[in-house]
């Protein structure tokens, strides 16, 4: 079944693509809507999840989907939260983002975390449905690992005793967050729609 992803980054479109089991998913520019981009400005991630979805089923109508992850760090008062992707900055790099978060939290004794993602999908006649899955954790003091992307490399999972970015990504894919949240997408799909290979 062809779905839209409303993003440009290939990195999350690989892992969405092995999380659905679906290689029918697609970007923006695949179907001909080049250079696709949504000012994030809503207050929670289901509001921008709902923002980047809409915007792309309005200009394609057909079956979409978006999602918006979050870092939540009790001790910063659930910062960086919604602003994850540009904690430092609009121009951030991943490694200014984790360097940003370690910085703040150098003296604090607290460093649980949790992730949000939340995903919105609007069907084809334009109704919103909505996911979401959440990771518990804590923030290392060093980068663990070389997997991954964003702050997978300091998100520590107690549970595991490895980072996610210490983690093989099929593993990864199975417990995290938006692995979590693509679960219950999948099986949603699966329920509405009989033959997702169609």
């Amino acid at each position: 079944m062809e779905l839209v992803f409303a993003s440009n980054n290939i990195n999350k479109l690989e892992q969405v693509k092995l999380l659905l089991d679906n290689d029918k998913v697609l970007m923006p520019k695949d179907i001909g809507i080049e250079g696709f981009d949504v000012i994030e400005d809503g207050h929670t991630l289901k509001e921008n999840a709902f923002k980047k979805a809409n915007e792309l089923y309005k200009s394609c109508k057909k079956r979409v989907f978006s999602d918006d992850t979050g870092l939540f760090v009790k001790a910063l008062d659930n910062r960086p939260g919604i602003y994850a992707h540009r904690y430092a900055g609009e121009d951030a790099t991943d490694k200014d983002n984790r360097d940003k978060l370690l910085d703040e939290l150098s003296d604090k004794a607290n460093r649980d975390a949790y992730f949000l993602t939340v995903i919105c999908f609007i069907d084809e006649d334009g109704k919103d449905y909505y996911f979401e899955g959440r990771l518990d954790g804590t923030i290392s003091e060093i980068e663990l690992g070389d997997g991954g992307f964003g702050y997978d490399k300091i998100f520590y999972v107690k549970k595991y005793e490895k980072s996610l970015g210490q983690m093989d990504i099929n593993f990864k894919n199975q417990i995290s967050h938006r692995g979590l949240a693509m679960k219950e997408f999948k099986k949603f799909l699966e329920d509405k729609y009989e033959n997702l290979n169609n």
